[in-house]
């Protein structure tokens, strides 16, 4: 006969739970700090071709840290050690890894990587192995594009300087076609690898070749959006959303030529249309708009129309003769910290000439108006 199952009463276990709490805490407590902060082994071989690297660091990508060093003997060098895994790691030669050599995601499957001239191969992990294939891939697409672009200059060469049309609109067209095949390779990766660490790294190095609004869409769903080696692209996408139509602006606080220091909200919010201009009086394309944003500020400033420049220069007797050579009456500020001027962070500024149009209640009105389009905005503003 089949013995009768024991059945415990539900106030029986509530009782000893009661009772045993903190000891039960304690237990779990211990099982899992014991799990989260457990150590993994990793080893990694590092071959290279070239005889001047000496000496090699593995650092984490997530936090900047250094994870070990090695030295390079007869072009092979090998790390082996102890972290939390799985991590994003870079095989650099300087310890802040400003000059990575190549990332690789570092886990207990001991990784072998070799670098020759053009290449570097990733063998260890299945993961190591996949971003090792779709790296190679987005290589290839890179290496199309660096022939076209040769190609392009060689045909000028021979043309006296001049690219001529039937060339310009073939090679153009290959070179998108290559750019978009590329950014296609790109998106299939990380739509095929969204519980992986591939993304990340995928993000962190092609992210600029996607479309801004796709890269947003897909972090907010990926399951490491928050690691460490996306900290640049996160700033991004939320300085992005600073910057998007309708939105209140964001201040900062900047000198002017003098050592003045200013507020955005100084100009902005105080019941005047202002253009925010981010300039560098090195940058020939900002330099060949500048006629065109003279014209708006000579028409529409007696209306009330403002205009305050954010300049991208380094040095400031630069941005002092730039100013001056070009003829600019309106504020002018900069850290002269050229690409990372912060308030060019701030507003997820890439590329400069940039505009933003804050209206007179300070909310964002429209980006990026240049010639024409800047015209036609502030006519229909100041009908």
């Amino acid at each position: 006969m089949e013995k009768e199952k024991e059945f415990v009463p539900l106030p029986i276990i509530y009782n000893f739970l009661r009772k045993n709490e903190k000891q039960i805490l304690s237990l779990f407590l211990a099982t899992y700090c014991g799990m989260a902060f457990a150590q993994t082994n990793y080893k990694v071989t590092f071959t290279t071709d070239q005889t001047d690297i000496t000496n090699v660091y593995l650092c984490s990508k997530e936090d900047g840290t250094v994870l070990d060093s090695a030295t390079c003997q007869d072009g092979k060098a090998s790390f082996d050690g102890k972290t939390n895994l799985p991590k994003i790691a870079a095989i650099s030669i300087d310890q802040q890894a400003k000059k990575p050599v190549t990332l690789l995601i570092l886990d207990d499957t001991p990784a072998t990587i070799v670098q020759t001239s053009g290449s570097t191969d990733i063998n260890g992990s299945p993961l190591n192995r996949k971003y090792s294939e779709i790296k190679e891939k987005a290589r290839t697409y890179d290496n199309q594009m660096k022939k076209l672009q040769i190609e392009a200059r060689d045909i000028a060469q021979s043309h006296n300087g001049n690219l001529p049309n039937a060339d310009a609109d073939r090679l153009q067209q290959a070179f998108d076609e290559a750019v978009q095949g590329q950014a296609e390779s790109i998106r299939q990766a990380l739509e095929e690898n969204k519980d992986n660490l591939i993304p990340a790294l995928l993000i962190s190095v092609y992210g600029d070749r996607l479309e801004d609004q796709y890269v947003g869409n897909y972090l907010e769903t990926y399951a490491y959006k928050d690691n460490g080696c996306l900290n640049e692209v996160n700033q991004y996408m939320a300085a992005l959303k600073r910057k998007a139509i309708g939105s209140m602006f964001t201040d900062f606080t900047m000198d002017d030529m003098e050592g003045t220091p200013h507020k955005l909200s100084d100009y902005v919010g105080k019941g005047n249309y202002v253009l925010v201009e981010f300039l560098g009086q090195w940058c020939g394309p900002c330099r060949a708009e500048m006629p065109n944003v003279k014209k708006a500020y000579e028409q529409f400033h007696p209306k009330g129309f403002e205009i305050v420049g954010i300049s991208f220069d380094a040095q400031k007797g630069a941005w002092e003769k730039g100013t001056k050579d070009l003829g600019i009456t309106w504020p002018q500020m900069s850290d002269l910290k050229a690409w990372n001027c912060e308030a060019g962070k701030l507003y997820g500024i890439r590329g400069i000439p940039a505009t933003i149009l804050f209206g007179p209640d300070g909310k964002i009105v429209a980006t990026d108006l240049r010639g024409e389009e800047l015209q036609k905005k502030l006519e229909e503003i100041y009908q």
